[in-house]
């Protein structure tokens, strides 16, 4: 792909960006993750110039390959601890075959000759010494360990590398919103400005400071349309509801609610 063509593409929030490596991402996290990308290329652009990637989580590499092709991206920073498993919010464990840095590293290359940008650092956010990342970070996404605490560590972790001004995204929030929750009663607390939203499907984008992504056009169209975010993540924990409401749980909730008289508005 040539310059020219990743320009077009880029702004056009064309998915064939990702085609080269498999990406866990719905097709609107994509465009989402793509809107973001053209929005910081912009901000930073007026600046600094160049931009900084940072991601937790990267297992193939999948979100990791705009901003490869990107020339307007310095640097990018993947942290993952390279598990076989590792536990989940939903009650499971989620199984990743083959991780490893050098086969992700082995795919991007399919991706681009030269990832000499790309630093790579195996380990837990928890346990890593922040001035690790040698860079300052604009932009950091979050996809690593799908549990409220390590959502949590995480994001205090690309705080502290973070640029004063600057954004983090987590996804899939539906499943560590609690996590998401802990991040912004923290920075509410450290009085740290901050702008917090989510756009379709499930990336939930926290701007630090003054980088106001959300003046972007193709992130304020999305931001119209927020019911999408919405009602995606309702309907994909929807399954909970339907086994809590399946015998005897159901039943025992309707009993003790009766009982009670919870279900009884005066």
């Amino acid at each position: 792909m040539t310059e020219t063509e990743f320009e077009q593409n880029l702004n056009g929030l064309d998915l064939t960006i990702f085609e080269a490596i498999p990406s866990q991402s719905t097709d609107d996290d994509k465009r989402s993750l793509l809107a973001v990308q053209v929005a910081v290329r912009e901000l930073v652009g007026k600046s600094a110039g160049n931009y900084s990637y940072l991601e937790i989580g990267s297992y193939l590499g999948g979100s990791i390959q705009p901003h490869l092709i990107d020339s307007k991206c310095e640097s990018i920073w993947s942290i993952d601890k390279r598990p076989p498993s590792q536990p989940d919010e939903r009650g499971f464990e989620w199984k990743y075959n083959n991780n490893s840095t050098a086969r992700m590293l082995k795919m991007l290359k399919g991706v681009a000759e030269d990832v000499s940008k790309v630093k790579t650092i195996d380990g837990d956010t928890r346990e890593i010494a922040a001035n690790r990342v040698e860079d300052k970070i604009d932009l950091c996404f979050i996809d690593g360990e799908h549990t409220d605490e390590a959502a949590f560590a995480d994001f205090k972790f690309c705080l502290t590398v973070l640029k004063e001004n600057g954004a983090i995204m987590f996804h899939d929030s539906q499943i560590t919103y609690g996590g998401i929750a802990d991040s912004l009663k923290y920075l509410t607390e450290k009085g740290i400005s901050h702008r917090a939203y989510v756009l379709p499907n499930v990336l939930f984008v926290v701007e630090i400071g003054d980088f106001p992504l959300h003046q972007d056009e193709k992130i304020a169209a999305m931001l119209a349309e927020n019911h999408k975010s919405y009602l995606y993540a309702l309907q994909d924990n929807d399954r909970y509801r339907r086994f809590a409401n399946r015998f005897p749980f159901g039943t025992m909730r309707r009993l003790l609610l009766k009982i009670r008289g919870g279900n009884v508005s005066d």
